[in-house]
């Protein structure tokens, strides 16, 4: 009897413990973010700041800013109330855009490809969700934003990115690389944001895949015993954005997007790079007349990026924590180049000066500071640039050797058949 009475205290005792251990967050297994508490967000209205302001106060503060009511007297909004309208401009095109096929975003689903046609038959009645380029037929309905129409403010663009669904989808919790000014051009969007700055220990848990920076939380229902860091005072941002409406997004701040009712959107991304290297101000920079305001349809894009622009890019990419080792970018370059750095003295040789450009203290580990000053540095960058250029030559010139030695195997091979035929004919 006593030791049965011992058994249920140990139980009671052990409920009691793992209550006591769980989380009370009231946000636990809500949809992200919506317990807040949330920060203010600057807000401007109708219409866009000018480059120099918006570069200055926002751009190179990595500050997100909210624009009201920006677009509400373009003379395209309307086109976006009715499939109507985008059916007539699409009814005799045959180019192809692609959709994914789950609203709830899964970074493993499938990807279809069919006609704007075809998909504004189905997309009402199917989980289809259009996330491609701008198509062409639509590039001349849309002005880039007042705040990139200077020489150097444009110079920054990369890419324009169309949404269109059906309303009712949701993204995966996830930063991006690039800056990006979002447009709702017709329903709700709401964007739940969390200052990477502020809260860098968050960033580092709960993006928990880092190639693909997105996080694996189920977005509907958090759970705050999985991701700890998330109980420890954060502060949200919340904008809901409707028709006409922008929000201007800074690169690596983690953010969460829904859409309700049929949703249409545009979002303009900026090269992270040629951010950072922007000169704005009233010597550079000259604000377009309104009339000669740039649009899609005028602008190549997305724009080459140089083969300097991918080093840097690649360079920023392989920094996915606070450091990494020598080892690792060895093993990360020598994916890129389908060339096993290690099996070539001179190639490894090459490799480790340039890696010693960038390891300033020589610990055997870049930093996201070195690799960031590396970049800034035009000298240093272009040395490093040299020493890959002539790594390359050696992998080209060792692929050389693979062939010819493979053609003369061959050839080798085909001899010694003939041979063989030549002594079985006899």
């Amino acid at each position: 009897m006593c030791y049965q009475r011992q058994l249920i205290y140990f139980y009671f005792l052990k409920c009691f413990i793992q209550l006591s251990l769980s989380t009370d967050h009231s946000g636990h297994l809500k949809p992200f973010g919506s317990s807040g508490p949330f920060e203010k967000i600057d807000q401007i209205t109708n219409e866009f700041p000018e480059p120099i302001e918006f570069f200055d106060k926002y751009v190179s503060q990595s500050r997100p800013v909210v624009f009201r009511h920006v677009l509400n007297h373009e003379r395209h909004l309307s086109l976006w109330n009715s499939d109507e309208n985008i059916k007539k401009i699409f009814a005799k095109n045959k180019d192809i855009i692609h959709t994914e096929t789950r609203k709830k975003e899964s970074r493993k689903q499938n990807i279809l490809s069919m006609t704007m046609t075809e998909f504004l038959k189905r997309y009402q009645h199917e989980e289809l969700y259009l996330v491609d380029e701008v198509p062409n037929l639509l590039r001349s309905y849309f002005v880039l934003p007042k705040c990139l129409q200077c020489k150097p403010a444009f110079d920054t663009f990369q890419v324009a990115m169309f949404w269109y669904s059906s309303g009712n989808t949701s993204s995966v919790v996830h930063t991006d690389d690039y800056d990006n000014i979002n447009c709702v051009l017709q329903g709700e969007k709401q964007f739940i944001l969390i200052d990477p700055h502020i809260h860098k220990e968050v960033a580092a848990e709960i993006i928990d895949n880092p190639t693909g920076s997105f996080s694996s939380i189920d977005v509907d229902r958090v759970d705050y015993e999985h991701y700890p860091s998330l109980d420890h005072d954060i502060h949200y941002y919340q904008i809901n954005l409707s028709k006409g409406d922008c929000l201007y997004l800074p690169s690596l701040w983690i953010h969460q997007v829904r859409s309700t009712n049929r949703n249409i959107a545009v979002n303009y991304w900026l090269n992270q790079m040629r951010v950072k290297n922007a000169i704005v101000n009233d010597k550079t920079c000259i604000l377009q007349k309104k009339s000669k305001f740039i649009t899609l349809e005028t602008i190549k894009w997305p724009k080459d990026l140089s083969d300097i622009d991918r080093l840097q890019n690649f360079m920023l990419d392989l920094i996915d924590g606070d450091a990494i080792s020598f080892k690792e970018w060895t093993k990360e370059f020598s994916k890129e180049l389908n060339f096993n750095l290690h099996s070539n003295i001179r190639t490894i040789n090459l490799f480790a000066e340039l890696f010693n450009t960038v390891d300033t203290n020589n610990n055997g580990f870049a930093t996201l500071k070195e690799v960031e000053l590396a970049i800034g540095n035009s000298t240093k960058i272009m040395d490093i640039y040299d020493i890959l250029q002539d790594i390359m030559d050696i992998v080209e010139g060792k692929s050389d050797e693979e062939n010819q030695s493979t053609d003369e195997s061959l050839s080798s091979d085909e001899t010694e058949d003939d041979n063989t035929i030549e002594h079985d004919d006899l």
